[in-house]
């Protein structure tokens, strides 16, 4: 009874532990993803909304005595003023640019005839322009396909400079034994004590002398310094995982070893391989201060998402732009969630 009642405490706890872990790496971004839907009059209530909201419970009353008409907003159990006027333009102004909902001005025309013929505040249902905080992103942020592009082609050289150098280096360590090995597998580590922001100061002055400055190449040297090191240590114990006699049986055979590196060995250690490229494309993908320093008309995304929010003072252009950021990232994990538990595991034949 003592062993069934343990083995319930433990599942129990192991359930919570990762509902714990889950929300705090979920929380975080359904937070954003509900900011980025918000409207400007919604990003200053509090407690802030845990979903997104898809229209507003809203009112209309007529004012007699000034001839002026007030929208009310649903706030918990009661209606809250938030704009009297007595032109249906500028009420349609407001509905637009504070709560993300596009009337017409005829409509608005009909709201007020409504509180005219009703004793009290006229219910109405005002549905919101869901994508609109995207839309406006995309038009404040000038230039975000270009700087979509100059992103991807960042992350795309960094994964391959990376892969080719680290990955060769890899190789190196696992099938070679020399004097100053280990020094050598030290030495690469001790790269990435160093920030990308730190290496892109001196590195400039050549990227310069190179003609390669304010380019997506330029980055991707600065991101792939680090990042070499970082995928001579991974594919170093992917190659360790792999039997060195099946190279050796291919030589025996007459191959070549690059023959064998590229026919036997590569394709045992693609999956591997692949997931180790994760590292590299959010290291380039994710970065904004040495883009800023290493470009000038052509910015990354991530700096584009950066430069909005320093220029904007309302949190949901900011979490809108945050959230286009996020999207890539998530669909390049999803593309190679498969291979990422072969990561650190030998291969499978």
């Amino acid at each position: 009874m003592s062993g069934l009642k343990g083995g319930v405490v433990s599942k129990a706890l192991f359930w919570l532990t990762l509902a714990a872990v889950g929300g705090m790496v979920l929380l975080p971004i359904l937070y954003f993803a509900t900011i980025s839907f918000a409207s400007n009059y919604e990003a200053y209530q509090f407690p802030a909304r845990p979903l997104p909201s898809l229209s507003y419970r809203a009112a209309i009353r007529g004012n007699p005595g000034d001839g002026t008409y007030t929208l009310l907003l649903k706030k918990g159990g009661e209606f809250e003023a938030v704009k009297t006027t007595a032109d249906p333009l500028d009420l349609a102004l407001y509905c637009k640019s504070q709560l993300n909902v596009i009337v017409a001005e005829a409509r608005v025309r009909e709201y007020f005839r409504l509180a005219d013929g009703s004793e009290g505040p006229a219910e109405i249902r005002l549905r919101k322009s869901f994508f609109r905080n995207y839309v406006i992103f995309f038009i404040l942020a000038d230039g975000t396909m270009a700087a979509l592009g100059n992103s991807l082609k960042a992350a795309g050289w960094t994964i391959l400079i990376s892969l080719a150098l680290g990955g060769t280096a890899g190789y190196v360590l696992a099938r070679f034994r020399f004097r100053g090995r280990r020094a050598f597998g030290s030495a690469l580590l001790l790269v990435r004590m160093f920030p990308a922001v730190s290496l892109s100061l001196p590195l400039v002055v050549y990227i310069m002398k190179m003609n390669l400055y304010d380019t997506p190449l330029s980055l991707a040297i600065v991101y792939s310094v680090p990042n070499i090191a970082l995928t001579a240590w991974i594919t170093s114990s992917i190659f360790k995982g792999i039997g060195v006699e099946l190279e050796e049986a291919a030589m025996v055979f007459g191959a070549t070893r690059l023959r064998t590196l590229a026919t036997i060995t590569l394709p045992l250690a693609f999956p591997a391989i692949v997931a180790s490229s994760l590292y590299a494309f959010l290291a380039a993908w994710n970065d904004s201060i040495t883009a800023l320093i290493m470009t000038n008309e052509h910015p990354t995304l991530a700096l584009l998402v950066y430069r909005t929010v320093g220029s904007s003072t309302i949190p949901n252009l900011p979490a809108a732009g945050a959230i286009v950021l996020l999207i890539p990232s998530l669909v390049f994990t999803f593309i190679i969630k498969d291979y990422i538990n072969q990561l650190w595991g030998g291969a499978k034949i």
